[in-house]
């Protein structure tokens, strides 16, 4: 007689409460469901107390996670966002592109803000190491998809090819821990060559140069954090510790499910959280998405909900080109009196100024567009989202006062005819009391009812709303026990 195996726990619960009763370790996954910048930093410092490891899988210093916590504001690029919890271990995993000389920066700024690290981070041997002509290349191609120009691109790209010319290109950061002398000599070889075939006419020479001759004290402030175990985060979930993915960029931006070419070199769809995250997929529990209802993008790309289309996408890449950014917004436009333009593209700028939504590295002013319920709905069938937080809900109020007078929603709609087709809503019954409210952490009938339209009709239920920056900011729905979404109907 067979019998079936079945693992220790199959159950899926509606909220995303981490302290339910698991005996085993664990892993859950927190991404973002959009184009980035969702807050996810926010959500993973809240969540953080019940996790006793926080790890990143992919990305390298190409993902800004800003933190507002009572130390102070950081914009974390590839450490993960649990530094300001001590009892949380660290750790980067061989997904991960490693830029040594911005690593050792953002681990000593933690430590003049009294946070060290000692102990506590672990960086796997196995990481990509972003070497300076992974910098230099991104930087001369950059334009034609919009990357941020930290050679995360072109470390990848190595990592696959592995030789070039003979030489070997995929440097891992263990590497830096096992023959220093060699890595470094590598390194210039491979840069000196580039230079060479470009005629020597590179304008980095000199800046790369000095990276190079940084290196060794660098790679001495890194070794005491590098893991060549390739079990260590098994070790620990085997032992019950509980862990807490953390995705860079976003699903919408993954290597080969986003919109080729305009997306991120690395995979950030949850389930490359056991590749590059060092574990077994079957201590998998819970997939987190996180979401705003402003929603941005950086770079270029497809945006179904932007507002002001076209031309909205043309003048914030002639702005990133321009070095054009939040300043330079304020200093020649009214937000206020755009906000109450007929024209989306105003609106969209009206809410870029209103809402802070410029890159955290680049200050690149990012495009605007509309929450898009269509588009979360298939992410979250797709990727099989638990549920969901639901960032700057707050930033809601200012269509209150655009000529739209409510909030404009993208959504499909089930016709007579059965055909899918995408179309725009205007929500009127959020008010501004009610996001009072909410700040207070009091969910009323009018906030009730628009957490009830969302999840309708984005196929999840809410664990949580963004109502602004900080901690306390975040309001839990997990006592509000979310029923069950109901398949929409061709009249909702």
């Amino acid at each position: 007689m067979t019998t079936a195996f079945l693992p220790p726990s199959c159950s899926s619960t509606s909220s995303c409460d981490s302290n339910s009763p698991v005996t085993d370790g664990f892993a859950d996954v927190l991404v973002g469901l959009q184009y980035g910048d969702e807050g996810k930093a926010k959500i993973i410092d809240t969540l953080a107390p019940g996790y006793d490891v926080i790890a990143r899988f992919n990305g390298g210093a190409n993902a800004g996670h800003t933190i507002d916590t009572p130390q102070g504001r950081i914009a974390l690029k590839q450490l993960p966002s649990g530094v300001f919890h001590p009892h949380a271990m660290l750790y980067i995993g061989s997904g991960c592109a490693i830029n040594p000389w911005k690593l050792a920066d953002e681990i000593e700024q933690l430590r003049q803000m009294g946070i060290s690290l000692e102990g506590r981070l672990r960086i796997s041997a196995r990481a990509a190491l972003v070497q300076p002509h992974h910098i230099a290349m991104d930087r001369r191609g950059s334009e034609t998809i919009g990357t941020t120009g930290n050679g995360i691109g072109p470390c990848y790209a190595d990592r696959a090819l592995r030789v070039r010319n003979d030489t070997r290109v995929n440097l891992m950061l263990g590497d830096l821990l096992g023959n220093e002398a060699d890595t470094v000599v590598a390194m210039r070889e491979i840069f000196t060559r580039m230079i060479n075939a470009d005629g020597g006419t590179s304008p980095w020479v000199a800046e790369m140069s000095d990276l190079l001759l940084g290196l060794p004290g660098v790679a001495k402030q890194l070794r005491a954090y590098v893991e060549p175990d390739r079990a260590w985060l098994t070790t620990r979930v085997k032992a019950g510790a509980k862990v807490l993915f953390e995705g860079a960029q976003s699903v919408l931006l993954d290597v080969v499910d986003g919109s080729q070419p305009f997306v991120t070199s690395s995979h950030t769809v949850p389930a490359y959280a056991y590749v590059g995250g060092d574990l077994s997929p079957k201590y998998h529990r819970r997939t987190i998405g996180v979401a705003k209802a402003i929603m941005s993008r950086v770079g270029r790309g497809p945006f179904p909900s932007e507002l002001g289309g076209e031309r909205s996408a043309q003048y914030c890449h002639d702005a990133s080109q321009s070095k054009t950014g939040k300043s330079e917004e304020a200093s020649r436009f009214s937000p206020d009196k755009l906000l109450r333009s007929n024209d989306p593209f105003d609106v969209g700028t009206a809410l870029r100024m209103l809402t802070g939504e410029y890159g955290t590295g680049t200050g690149r002013p990012r495009r605007i567009g509309m929450l898009d319920l269509a588009q979360l709905r298939d992410v979250i069938k797709m990727h099989a989202v638990d549920c969901v937080y639901l960032n700057k809900v707050d930033c809601l109020a200012h269509y209150l006062h655009s000529a739209y007078q409510g909030v404009p929603m993208r959504l499909h709609r089930d016709v007579v005819s059965g055909d899918v087709m995408p179309d725009i809503l205007i929500y009127p019954g959020l008010t501004e009391q009610s996001l009072t409210l909410g700040r207070e952490g009091k969910v009323d009938a009018v906030m009730n009812s628009f957490i009830d339209f969302i999840e309708r009709h984005i196929g999840a239920p809410l664990a949580g709303l963004g109502l602004g920056p900080e901690r306390a900011s975040l309001v839990s729905l997990a006592e509000h026990s979310p029923k069950p979404v109901a398949t929409l109907s061709p009249h909702d």
